[in-house]
């Protein structure tokens, strides 16, 4: 009973750090292969929009070069992924 408590415990922790924006780690990822993904994203969900890129992942691609984190935008819940290869 103790062990299952302590579990739920820890998964709650977990669960609640990533309500507060606690930034996730991308091992492996790169800044690079994050603006291929946004680069994507633009082409899928934006077909239309010509500039999503350079105004939207470009300077994301810029901030993440410096400090080696993403934030996601609020269609992928805004999420903040750092240590990621300033590439």
């Amino acid at each position: 009973m103790a062990k299952s408590i302590s579990g739920l415990v820890i998964a709650a922790v977990v669960v609640a750090g990533f309500a507060i924006g606690i930034p996730q780690t991308a091992q492996g990822a790169s800044c690079t292969s994050t603006l291929n993904t946004c680069a994507a994203r633009c082409r899928k969900d934006n077909p239309t929009d010509r500039n999503c890129v350079s105004d939207h992942c470009s300077p994301k691609f810029e901030t993440c070069k410096s400090s080696g984190c993403w934030q996601q935008g609020g269609r992928y819940g805004n999420v903040l992924t750092c240590n990621l290869t300033r590439q």
